[in-house]
C-alpha cells in the first residue's frame, strides 16, 4: 500500500523527470574542439606556417593585423603540394570564446573568395580575452579537413 502522501509526489516526479530527460539533448555541452556532428576540430599551427590538408594540399592561414578589438580579417590560402593555389573548395568558419561558449559565436559563416584567391572571413572581436576560429574546409560536399586556430586578445 503506497501512502497519500506519496501518491501526490509521484505523478508530479514523473512529469518533471520525463520533461528533464526530453529537455537534456538542448542542454549537452560539446566537448571543446568538437564539431555538432562529433568532429574533432584539429588546432592549426600559427599564423604564416604550412599547414598540410593531407597527401595533396596545403594551407597558410594570416590575419590583416595582429588581433585586438574590432574587425579582423582572417586570410586562408590553399595550394597543392606543388605550390600551385587551388580555389576548388568552401569553407566556412565559426568564431567565438572558447571560455564564454555561447555567448559570442558567430554560427558558421562562409569564407568568401577574393579575386586573388584568398578566402576570406570577417571575425568581430568584442572583447578581450582567448579567440577560436572553427574552420571546416570541404570539396564536393564532403569535409576534407577540420581545424581550429587559437589566439589572444
Amino acid at each position: 500500500m503506497i501512502h497519500p502522501t506519496l501518491k501526490k509526489c509521484i505523478l508530479p516526479g514523473l512529469l518533471i523527470a520525463g520533461f528533464v530527460l526530453l529537455l537534456m539533448p538542448f542542454f549537452g555541452e560539446a566537448k571543446e574542439g568538437a564539431a555538432a556532428d562529433g568532429a574533432a576540430f584539429a588546432p592549426m599551427a600559427g599564423p604564416g606556417k604550412k599547414i598540410s590538408m593531407g597527401s595533396t594540399h596545403y594551407l597558410i592561414y594570416s590575419f590583416d593585423r595582429t588581433p585586438k578589438l574590432g574587425m579582423l580579417i582572417t586570410k586562408i590560402e590553399i595550394f597543392t603540394k606543388e605550390g600551385k593555389k587551388d580555389t576548388s573548395f568552401e569553407l566556412k568558419g565559426d568564431a567565438g570564446m572558447p571560455s564564454m561558449k555561447g555567448a559570442h559565436e558567430t554560427g558558421d559563416k562562409t569564407f568568401s573568395l577574393s579575386k586573388r584567391g584568398d578566402y576570406l572571413l570577417p571575425v568581430n572581436i568584442v572583447m578581450p580575452g582567448d579567440w577560436e576560429i572553427r574552420v571546416t574546409i570541404s570539396k564536393e560536399g564532403k569535409v576534407v579537413m577540420r581545424g581550429r586556430v587559437n589566439f589572444d586578445v
